[in-house]
């Protein structure tokens, strides 16, 4: 069991947090469907995809290392369009803010990235990016500029995506009130409609001390209706006041939106749209058995959220949810949670029934496990052992498994991402942070197993935090995340002695890395045949057919992304190879077998009995 908790204290929405930092022991989950552990197989030898994959390309930097504030969401900033095209996007800033923090941007073009854009529009200083496709063949991005009582939502469009000059334009708030931490995202048949929640700030709005309106354009941010509007079941009678970036949008299927909000002690939702934002729906996603307006005075700790959340529509506009796990608990009155003994990313969709703090709870993840509710963890150790977390660990104020952010394809096939602490990596002193990802292809029913993106000689002493993901996807999954050597940031919370150069960097997948089978197999200059028998309890056979002399490889790899066994079989002449794999020490389970011929790859899911 854990050693000691470590406790941080948090107070309105501006988070002031004291800690008392001491060595600290979690002991990983149990997974009923995981029964191998790191160290069981033999030498570790990567994860599921090869190094060539591995490779992240460098798409902007920036000194500003913070790319949301305190625990909250990361907005929608990645966009793959149906040509191939990619935009992207990141709060960025250049050596002692020169350019100052501002709108970070990038375009793909199909064929390669441009020069990165460290400021998009006027110079002066801006905060939290978002990024969006607007109209039949355009872009938008928008940022808030803080000025004391008339911060406005600053936005920043071009007809042509890549090219041209940006037009802008802003939304503002009530008179005397600051727009800041906004979410932004496009719906209609061509993106036509602008959606945005804003944060206001320096005075109350409609007896809230801090609310969240809605804003609609569809000309491009020139005019908008509604025009700052608190959406039903987010005003004063709900929240006593609205935490900062607990909300994040959705994609858009056709007229549907959808947004998060919450997902902290006080419980959370999904505000859902089928009219491009005439009309919402609020749909109870966790409770919480406390009152905001009545909060109690101690607590036992139990489990909820930490107010980051993610939210994606399926083809049918189902809303699919992911969000950490957080261990909590009241102290004389204050909210306090437990960022380095909180393990578990919880999935929720539309068919489920709500979570409540009995199933968060539990300290071994079993109830989310036995629910279905189980998407991620903290993995790369022997959970008998546990995980000893140094002193003065980089929290980010966030949970073990933190910033979590979901895609679905046309196929409404579901991939997940979030920032997780890497048990395997550390600079000597703290350990690292990596992108670990899953995908399920049953509506998440079942996981197909973790894949650690940064499990690469690239970054062997890296810090890889605050991912994003292209909300569309074709047959490669998308990534951007940023890159630094030191765990932390130097922004708030201030846990890096000093600033340093952060990297953008945006990292493809091909999606048969998670599918098992690649739907492009047709295209691939070998042929993989099924696995025979399956289920397999002593040995599995199956035969690869080669057009031309290549070099063949082979792993097996477990349901955690670990390859448990490798056959590197050298250069192969043309025609049918034969191939046997011993699996009689192995645990019963799930695995992958994954051929990879000359860099192409294709896999098929093995079941061991």
């Amino acid at each position: 069991m854990k050693k000691t908790l470590l406790f941080l204290l948090v107070a309105c929405f501006t988070i002031s947090v004291s800690a008392q930092y001491e060595n600290s022991k979690i002991k990983g989950p149990r997974l009923k469907r995981v029964e191998a552990h790191p160290g069981d197989m033999g030498d570790y030898s990567g994860g599921v995809i090869g190094q060539k994959m591995y490779n992240g390309v460098e798409v902007g930097i920036t000194w500003y290392d913070a790319q949301t504030i305190n625990y909250g969401n990361i907005m929608p900033r990645v966009f793959l369009y149906d040509d191939g095209s990619i935009g992207a996007s990141w709060t960025g800033s250049g050596p002692d803010a020169t350019p100052d923090r501002g709108i970070g941007y990038n375009y793909y073009d199909g064929t390669e990235w441009g020069t990165p854009d460290p400021h998009v529009g006027p110079d002066d200083r801006h905060g939290t990016t978002c990024y969006a496709p607007w109209g039949e063949n355009g872009e938008i991005a928008c940022t808030y500029q803080y000025i004391a009582g008339e911060s406005p939502i600053h936005f920043f469009r071009r007809d042509v995506k890549g090219e041209g000059d940006w037009i802008q334009s802003q939304a503002v708030g009530p008179e005397g009130v600051s727009l800041v931490w906004q979410s932004m995202a496009t719906s209609g048949e061509n993106h036509e409609y602008i959606h945005l929640l804003a944060y206001t700030y320096d005075e109350p709005v409609q007896g809230q001390e801090n609310a969240l309106l809605y804003y609609r354009s569809n000309d491009g941010g020139e005019t908008w209706d509604p025009d700052g509007v608190i959406i039903d079941g987010l005003g004063e009678d709900d929240i006593v006041s609205i935490n900062a970036l607990s909300y994040t949008f959705s994609n858009s299927v056709g007229s549907n939106i959808a947004f998060t909000y919450g997902f902290d002690e006080w419980g959370g939702w999904v505000f859902k749209s089928p009219d491009n934002g005439d009309t919402w729906e609020r749909i109870t996603v966790m409770e919480s058995p406390f009152d905001p307006f009545d909060p109690p005075e101690s607590t036992n700790v139990f489990g909820l959220g930490i107010g980051s959340s993610a939210v994606a529509l399926d083809s049918d506009a189902k809303a699919h949810v992911v969000f950490p796990r957080m261990l909590q608990g009241w102290d004389g009155g204050t909210w306090g949670y437990y960022p380095l003994n909180s393990d578990g990313l919880i999935y929720w969709n539309e068919d489920m029934e709500p979570l409540d703090t009995t199933i968060i709870s539990s300290m071994d993840l079993e109830n989310l496990e036995d629910g279905g509710y189980l998407c991620g963890y903290i993995f790369g150790y022997d959970p008998s052992v546990g995980v000893e977390i140094p002193d003065g660990q980089p929290s980010y104020a966030s949970a073990m498994c933190g910033y979590p952010v979901i895609s679905i394809d046309a196929q409404n096939n579901m991939f997940i991402a979030s920032s997780n602490i890497a048990p395997d990596y550390s600079n000597g002193t703290y350990l690292y942070r990596h992108i670990i990802a899953n995908s399920s292809f049953d509506g998440g029913a079942t996981w197909n197993g973790m894949i650690d993106i940064n499990d690469d000689i690239q970054y062997i002493f890296s810090e890889c935090a605050f991912p994003a993901m292209a909300p569309v996807v074709d047959n490669t999954i998308y990534f951007l995340f940023q890159e630094d050597a030191t765990p932390g940031t130097f922004e708030w919370p201030n846990q890096q002695p000093e600033a340093e150069e952060n990297h953008m960097l945006m990292v493809s997948i091909p999606k048969s890395v998670f599918v098992g089978i690649d739907e492009n197999e047709a295209m691939l200059d070998f042929e993989l045949s099924d696995l025979y028998p399956n289920p397999a309890h002593s040995s599995v056979t199956f035969n690869v057919s080669l057009d031309n002399i290549a070099h063949v490889n082979v792993q097996l790899v477990n349901m955690i992304g670990q390859s448990v066994q490798t056959l590197n079989m050298g250069q192969l002449t043309q025609g049918d190879k034969r191939i046997s794999l011993d699996v009689s020490s192995l645990p019963s389970g799930i695995y992958h077998v994954i051929v990879n011929v000359d860099g192409q790859t294709a896999s098929r899911k093995l079941v061991v009995d």
